[in-house]
């Protein structure tokens, strides 16, 4: 039976991944953060409460593992946390590399981010496409990402690395805003909505995870893992108000200002450690061109998803409505 640790199986993408790895008959161990008296909402076998900057706590998870997915990150905040972007993404991210290397593991998945290549002019966008991180948990990200390389060649431990496109599905809160803001009828469009938006299907994700954790070829590669429909932003809130049977969204107010003020607002909170009310990661998603192709991942992994952007919304919407989200 193969044993698999999951860093972070107790967020949205690790409690799926959990889930998937238990059908599949894996003996699955989740390092978590938390003091050991939370809900336990998920399929592991065996739960390790700790931080993953605590490199003890780390070398005692990954101890008897034979694949190890390292999901833990400091995830979309506005600047005020450097030093725990950075103790989290990097150092936390070295002490699984180093503790996976030390007792044999046979396959690392590391968990990345679309994010290092930022903005993106090429459409679609793919792995080799320059680096471009355009904020904090980005540029921590893609540190974490190439430590995870140089560690690779100097070892020869066996990595992958995913680069997951922008995930909904059951359990998502993080889309969970936009869609009530629409169903409520007080979302407004920031700028023309004339970027790129490319969502994932949970599912899908998941999917190329497990095909990364035992497909030969995918040792010392990154692959981009999602769906295939990528649309403009004004599309997508059109497609999600389609669902919710309510009219699309007419207002807007122009991009410039707001991303001032939320570089302003930045500058004032950031050195005093306080989270910025609006901060530019936030207002990106209004500014960011998101487009990419898995086309690698299909050539080398087999890799194809199942579920198109309209199911996604379709089944996300169907999980808010039934937890009483909307």
């Amino acid at each position: 039976m193969t044993r698999v640790l999951v860093t972070g199986g107790k967020g949205f993408l690790g409690r799926h991944l959990v889930a998937k790895l238990n059908s599949q008959g894996k003996q699955v161990r989740v390092l978590a953060r938390g003091a050991g008296n939370g809900p336990r909402d998920c399929d592991a076998d065996s739960v390790v409460w700790a931080d993953i900057r605590d490199r003890d706590a780390v070398d005692r998870a990954v101890e008897g593992m034979d694949v190890v997915v390292h999901l833990v990150s400091n995830f979309r905040r506005g600047g005020s946390d450097r030093k725990e972007a950075y103790g989290i993404n990097v150092d936390g991210t070295m002490n699984v590399m180093r503790a996976a290397a030390r007792h044999g593991v046979q396959r690392v998945v590391h968990c990345s981010t679309i994010g290092v290549h930022g903005n993106v002019l090429e459409i679609p966008a793919n792995e080799e496409t320059p680096y471009n991180p355009g904020d904090l948990y980005q540029e921590t990200k893609l540190q974490a990402e190439q430590k995870v390389w140089a560690f690779h060649e100097q070892t020869g431990l066996p990595v992958s690395v995913v680069r997951p496109i922008s995930l909904m599905g059951p359990g998502d809160v993080r889309m969970l805003k936009l869609f009530r803001m629409i169903q409520h009828r007080r979302f407004v469009m920031v700028g023309g909505g004339d970027v790129y938006f490319q969502p994932a299907y949970i599912d899908d994700v998941v999917h190329g995870f497990c095909l990364c954790m035992e497909h030969p070829g995918a040792v010392g590669q990154a692959f981009i893992i999602g769906g295939q429909e990528y649309v403009l932003l004004r599309d997508l809130v059109h497609m999600i108000a389609d669902e919710l049977g309510v009219p699309a969204p007419k207002y807007r107010i122009p991009l410039r200002p707001v991303v001032m003020l939320a570089g302003l607002c930045e500058a004032m909170c950031v050195p005093l450690g306080i989270e910025p009310p609006i901060h530019r990661r936030r207002v990106s998603f209004f500014q960011n061109n998101r487009a990419f192709s898995i086309h690698k991942a299909q050539k080398i992994l087999g890799f194809e998803p199942e579920f198109s952007l309209q199911d996604a919304i379709r089944l996300t919407s169907q999980w808010y409505r039934n937890e009483g989200l909307l």
